[in-house]
């Protein structure tokens, strides 16, 4: 089953993936509101939902064009539908009033309220918080009730596997129940009861799944990303108070927000192309300008952002691994084309020295182990190559000698890229490369690799000592998945096990 959703949810990026369902909640909303229950008729839910696209686009249209930055209309509709799902439509013309703020204050949020072109709180929850405030019309997360329950869970779990943020989402909701125990034991209150209204009739697990996992304002690394889970699920805690202000979702998240900017990279960078290489038939490699202040581990990766007219429903915005050591002046990208490709290959492929990209968000965990004696193999699949491309040229350009073998399939070998650098591995430091190729009926008379897919006779023959090394897996997500169950096999423990996994398709 879980191969089967996998297989679905691979297909399509982060941001749609979440759009898709943010949409089925508003129409779910729509049906449970016909049927009496919510507060409020289907009518206007679908008007001021509609009234609350139109007022984000239009913000967002305009303050891009005002600072001159490409813009996302996902990010607007994102925006958009969670404010229609945990703020009430309006009665009233003063609650017209208010989610017209609050469109404009959650649009103006990423521009305004940004530090080096960063933004730094989660748009709606900003704006929830200051219309609450401000206007004294804090929101209703009418999303978490008993009703809705059953959909959210199912998409928020969807949502959660997508963007592979299981122990952030699961350390904020750990924290959250056990604070909530905490609180009830403190005030008499039956625990059971407490816990059973947390997780069902509040918008505990729409939180956690949409809110949570933004990826934007959450930070970069697994451990900062469960620290920031947790403490998000402490001040989620409704009895928590300061006086007479409690604490309330959006509070809670833009509290966490303030954590996770400090803890996090700060800047966003408008990048222009220096050059563009073509490695193979379909693989180019981008070379950009790297600005002085960039900073990144080897192996980590950025979130990049075209601004190009007519986006298909896959979006303007992609996370791409850097194929760059940090030791290069030059910020390189390994991207694969395909025939019938998005038009956001498209336009990086008319990308030239006078159009720019945003690039921002540097994260990931797919680094080099902090022990330089731990031994280790890399297993990358096509494009997968591109963090080995950066770990191994940061070790040639150090000369730190690390034991590292490399194991790299590609379908032909004309896909196989960035060999040069494989090469200065192993004249310099030792690093072996060991190639198959997975398409036996093209596989040269000449060839002296290998042929056939990672399975458990070749990582025997390869690596004898598997037991004793930590794999690191990068490459299409049904090749690292099948590479993952076949080192399963062989009784490899899963803390031997690193995958390389960015939200969104690339």
């Amino acid at each position: 089953m879980m191969r089967l959703i996998d297989g679905l949810i691979d297909r399509i990026t982060m941001y749609r993936l979440v759009l898709y369902v943010l949409i089925a909640f508003v129409a779910l909303g729509a049906v449970a509101a016909a049927a009496g229950k919510l507060a409020f008729s289907p009518v206007m839910l679908l008007l001021s939902t509609g009234f609350l696209v139109l007022m984000c686009w239009a913000a967002n249209t305009l303050l891009g064009r005002v600072f001159d930055v490409p813009t996302n209309i996902e990010s607007a509709l994102v925006t958009a539908l969670i404010l229609a799902l945990i703020m009430d439509p309006p009665r009233s013309a003063n609650d017209l009033i208010a989610l017209g703020w609050a469109a404009i204050l959650a649009m103006g949020s990423k521009y305004i309220l940004a530090l080096h072109n960063k933004h730094l709180f989660n748009p709606a929850a900003i704006a929830a918080v200051v219309v609450g405030f401000a206007l004294k019309d804090p929101a209703s997360w009418w999303i978490g009730t008993v009703y809705m329950f059953p959909p959210v869970l199912i998409g928020g779990l969807l949502i959660v596997r997508k963007v592979r943020q299981e122990a952030m989402a699961g350390s904020f909701v750990l924290a959250a129940l056990v604070a909530e125990t905490a609180a009830s034991v403190l005030q008499h209150l039956s625990i059971t009861t407490e816990l059973q209204q947390l997780v069902i009739a509040s918008p505990l697990v729409f939180f956690a799944a949409i809110m949570l996992t933004e990826p934007l304002t959450a930070p970069p690394t697994r451990g900062l990303r469960q620290l920031y889970g947790a403490l998000t699920g402490v001040l989620f805690t409704p009895q928590l108070h300061l006086g007479s202000i409690y604490s309330t979702p959006e509070i809670a998240l833009v509290l966490g927000n303030v954590f996770s900017y400090l803890v996090s990279p700060k800047e966003k960078y408008l990048l222009r192309l220096k050059r563009r290489t073509r490695l193979s038939p379909d693989t180019f490699d981008f070379a950009f300008q790297r600005p002085p202040a960039l900073a990144f581990a080897p192996g980590q990766y950025m979130e990049w952002t075209l601004g190009f007219p007519g986006a298909d429903s896959r979006g303007n915005r992609r996370f791409f691994t850097l194929a760059s050591s940090p030791t290069e002046r030059t910020l390189h990208l390994g991207v694969k084309f395909y025939e019938k490709g998005s038009t956001y290959k498209q336009a990086m492929l008319g990308l030239n020295s006078r159009t720019t990209i945003l690039a921002g968000q540097v994260a990931g965990d797919f680094t080099l182990p902090a022990d330089p004696d731990q031994k280790l193999a890399f297993v990358a699949g096509g494009i997968g190559i591109t963090p080995f491309r950066s770990m191994l040229k940061y070790l040639v350009d150090t000369g730190e000698k690390r034991d590292v073998l490399l194991i790299y399939a590609c379908r032909t070998v004309d896909d196989i890229v960035y060999t040069d650098v494989l090469d200065d591995a192993y004249r310099q430091l030792g690093i072996p490369t060991y190639y198959t190729l997975t398409d036996a009926a093209t596989v040269p008379k000449k060839w002296t690799g290998y042929v056939g897919r990672v399975d458990h006779a070749m990582i025997a023959q390869l690596v004898p000592d598997f037991s004793e090394r930590t794999f690191y897996l990068s490459g299409p997500p049904e090749m690292v998945r099948a590479t993952e169950r076949t080192l399963r096999a062989l009784r490899v423990g899963g803390a031997q096990i690193k995958k390389d996994y960015f939200v969104g398709l690339a």
